[in-house]
């Protein structure tokens, strides 16, 4: 396990190893919680949500609530019965629905951690506090809440603080018929609560009750703006996860959401109508219909090639057998010195390719691509090579597969990006592969079982194994 200073992380996703206090006892380092509520037309809810609030465990001076308003009319109002510090914000224009109005409030936030909340949830006495005490230990969690459905008609304001201030929640609404958020649980089932690794861990993300770090929230880039219903959520979730953030299901994060699930009674018209907006913005085979030749908003793959005064013709072979591999879901950026005598050439040759991009600095990763490849110029790639080395990672048995070519002075390294996210947040540049092998493992391949090598391009155009390849 490795630290920043009194920070910790864990390997993967495996959130257990992580040693958080146990709720009611004192925090040797408490953070502050800004609760972010967006709400449309819902004042009884919002009422109950507030009353809530007021009675949370979470020391009151290191919490606050922002609710956002997203275009009620009448316009939503806030109640006395509510915490303390908490603002009403009204959003007339240039945005809509829940992911704006998460992100308009996110941007108010001043609080060490963002803890988002629905309007309609009334969460436990323990709620904020069972969130906070995640962020106390590490700067890369996003811990989930849990919530059950249940009618609350009837109940007051009034009733929800009193029984929220005295820990009887449950006794309030005793009776009741409850459900729990089943298809959340049976993927908790399948994935032993979040800790077998896997890519796609972020599907459990609900907005109804995340939080991450601020730093993490604005490094990851924030709610998008989607105006689909039941994207957001799942498309912050992945850049969280891609982003190296670790995902919690803290089931002490209790709550209960007042009435039915809509996705329950609409799910069917909600999934046709938010799948192809899903499959431009989450680069995973579950959204994306395997045809060659597509293009889509976040490339599965990012490929980096790093600068160098080789010749352009060079650069040329390396980046156009990149381009003409198999796997095609990708982007390459490629690093120009703006002082090399050759740039125009970059941009004569590539200004019409959409999957190059030319820049004077290399990123630090390939973020929100979950899969992040550095090739250095002077390696030569065969039709099949990233394909294999993509089925190779996707194994996810390391975070970092690094290949070894004969002639090459530089490694050409394959990395999931949530690993070398998660890297950079914790290690120095010198020790990012110790890091890596501590937190993710770390597997060496010879380039020549892929197809990687540095064969001289003697002819400029040749067929290989039935393709046509320019700069051969």
């Amino acid at each position: 396990m490795s630290t920043t200073g009194h920070r910790f992380t864990a390997a993967r996703n495996d959130w257990r190893s992580l040693r958080p206090r146990a709720l009611g006892t004192h925090a040797d380092a408490p953070v502050s919680v800004t609760v972010v509520i967006p709400a449309h037309g819902c004042q009884p809810e919002l009422d109950l949500a507030l009353a809530a609030l007021v009675a949370q465990s979470h020391p009151s001076e290191l919490l606050d609530v922002i609710v956002v308003d997203d275009r009620s009319e009448p316009a939503l109002e806030l109640p006395e019965l509510r915490p303390n510090k908490t603002e009403l914000i009204r959003v007339d224009g240039g945005g809509h629905g829940s992911g704006h109005a998460r992100d308009v409030g996110a941007r108010q936030a001043h609080g060490d951690v963002v803890l988002f909340l629905d309007a309609d949830i009334i969460a436990d006495r323990h709620h904020v506090e069972a969130h906070a005490r995640w962020h106390e230990v590490t700067s890369d969690a996003v811990v989930l809440g849990f919530r059950d459905f249940i009618d609350v008609s009837g109940v007051t304001a009034e009733q929800v603080h009193d029984a929220v201030r005295d820990d009887e929640l449950d006794a309030l609404f005793a009776g009741r018929p409850r459900e729990p958020h089943s298809w959340i649980e049976q993927m908790l089932d399948r994935t032993d609560d979040l800790a077998t690794d896997r890519e796609d861990l972020w599907r459990a993300v609900v907005g109804a009750s995340v939080s991450t770090s601020r730093r993490l929230y604005e490094e990851v880039g924030g709610f998008a703006h989607f105006p689909r219903r039941g994207i957001v959520d799942t498309e912050f979730g992945y850049r969280c996860f891609t982003g190296g953030g670790i995902i919690i299901p803290d089931r002490q994060a209790r709550s209960l959401h007042q009435g039915q699930r809509s996705f329950a009674t609409r799910g069917s018209e909600i999934a046709q109508r938010r799948a192809p907006l899903i499959a431009n913005h989450i680069a995973n085979p579950r959204y994306r219909t395997p045809i060659g030749g597509r293009q889509w908003a976040v490339p599965y793959l990012h490929v980096i090639v790093p600068p160098s005064d080789a010749a352009f013709l060079t650069v040329r072979y390396t980046v156009d057998d990149v381009l003409a591999n198999d796997f095609d879901d990708l982007v390459v950026s490629v690093v120009v010195d703006p002082d090399n005598p050759d740039e125009d050439l970059y941009e004569d040759y590539w200004q019409a390719d959409g999957r190059v991009r030319l820049v004077e600095k290399a990123p630090d990763s390939g973020f929100p691509s979950p899969a992040t490849m550095v090739v250095p110029i002077g390696a030569r790639l065969d039709a099949t090579a990233l394909s294999g080395l993509m089925e190779r990672l996707r194994s996810w048995s390391a975070g970092l597969l690094s290949v070894s070519v004969t002639g090459l002075d530089s490694v050409v390294e394959l990395w999931a990006t949530r690993a070398l996210t998660r890297v950079r947040r914790h290690a120095g540049e010198d020790g990012m592969r110790q890091s890596a092998r501590d937190l993710f493992g770390e597997a060496w391949v010879a380039g020549s079982d892929f197809g990687i090598d540095t064969r001289s391009g003697a002819s400029d155009r040749h067929f290989k194994n039935g393709r046509f390849h320019a700069g051969r």
